[in-house]
């Protein structure tokens, strides 16, 4: 029975370990986009200058599988209606623009592939 209990503690560990790296990936896709963008708001990009979203262009497959969980969980803690249930309306209105945003990406990246030869 004990060994039971251990099973079920390592697999809670495990799945807030796997939360705590897709909400670090989440926020890392989020980082990449933002950054960038203040810079080129502030400065004008033109030409090479917009190398600087090459990250969040590569980090766009993960980085949208782990905002779709991140935005999941986030919605999961809003549901509960703790007292600290409000730090995760934010998180979930960031996480759903930043889904939004990268599928409308995609989608626009497939239309100019497959229309625009």
């Amino acid at each position: 029975m004990a060994n039971l209990y251990a099973d079920e503690n390592k697999m809670a560990i495990l799945r807030k370990l796997g939360l705590a790296i897709t909400y670090f990936i989440a926020s890392l896709y989020f980082l990449s986009i933002l950054f960038p963008s203040i810079y080129c708001l502030q400065h004008g990009c033109r030409g090479p200058e917009g190398d600087a979203f090459m990250p969040a262009f590569f980090l766009t497959p993960v980085g949208t599988i782990a905002t779709a969980f991140s935005l999941y969980n986030a919605i999961q803690h809003i549901r509960k209606r703790k007292s600290w249930s409000w730090v995760f309306w934010p998180v979930a209105a960031i996480f759903a623009i930043v889904l939004l945003a990268a599928i409308a990406f995609i989608a626009l990246l497939i239309y100019h592939l497959s229309f625009h030869r």
